[in-house]
């Protein structure tokens, strides 16, 4: 399969896949989604260190397709998205998050969804999604909540806030800050490819929590917002670079 927007490389046991869009923030459409999910899948069995080029990670999903979505049409984008971040989470060998710039709203949740993430010290982190009247769509509320437990990731999504990655280090949604988190982050990769395959797939398995029933009911919550008006105003005072006024206060 031919990439328009990453860029793969292998290096002996080790893919490196680079979300590269033409805009310096990547942000993430389902057509870069697919291609993350092929070169993952498809990857000869590697350990893959996922990250972005230019400014960012990935400053999340691209706002304009959220023009004139309906709720069926926005849990289908969920759901299509549930598929791609669980295959990603799924696959048997280790996958690890090479973060910097912006890891914002989906950009975020594709992170979560990668077993390690490693992090350059002037990363932000966020879940904006209830800024523009909607939710994280893409497993986010629930690998967040696994992550760091119940009160933090409800403050960190229903505040929709910005915190760096010192503080995402103390959350342990990161598991290194450095300079040279791309270098690590490979490192680390190519040592993980000579451990046994067998035991490490395994190991995931068993270490790695499974999806369960919520997952299903973040895709319906996802769906209904598309439905209301705070979910248009939301995306049109983003799209215009204004302050939402939301109806339903």
């Amino acid at each position: 399969m031919s990439y328009k927007n990453i860029h793969v490389k292998d290096d002996g046991g080790v893919r490196i896949v680079t979300i590269s869009r033409t805009s310096p923030l990547n942000p993430l459409s389902m057509e870069t989604l697919r291609e993350i999910k092929d070169a993952v899948l498809n990857s000869g069995n590697r350990v893959v260190t996922l990250t972005g080029a230019n400014k960012a990670f990935s400053a999340g999903a691209d706002i304009n397709g959220f023009v004139g979505l309906d709720g069926a049409a926005a849990f289908a984008l969920a759901t299509e998205g549930h598929d791609i971040m669980n295959a990603i989470a799924g696959y048997p060998r280790p996958v690890i998050a090479a973060i910097h710039g912006y890891a914002f709203g989906g950009g975020f949740e594709l992170a979560l969804s990668c077993d390690i993430r490693i992090s350059h010290p002037k990363t932000l982190f966020a879940l904006p999604e209830i800024n523009l009247g909607i939710l994280p769509g893409w497993g986010g509320t629930q690998r967040l909540r696994h992550l760091v437990g119940e009160n933090v990731a409800f403050e960190i999504i229903s505040t929709g806030r910005r915190f760096n990655a010192e503080e995402a280090k103390e959350l342990r949604i990161v598991n290194r800050v450095t300079e040279n988190y791309l270098d690590e982050a490979v490192a680390l990769a190519k040592e993980l490819a000579k451990k046994p395959r067998e035991s490490l797939k395994l190991v995931k398995k068993l270490v790695r929590y499974q999806p369960d029933d919520v997952f299903e009911e973040e895709k319906e919550a996802f769906g209904l917002v598309f439905n209301h008006p705070d979910m248009k105003e939301g995306v049109q005072a983003f799209l215009e670079k204004r302050e939402p006024k939301f109806l339903d206060k």
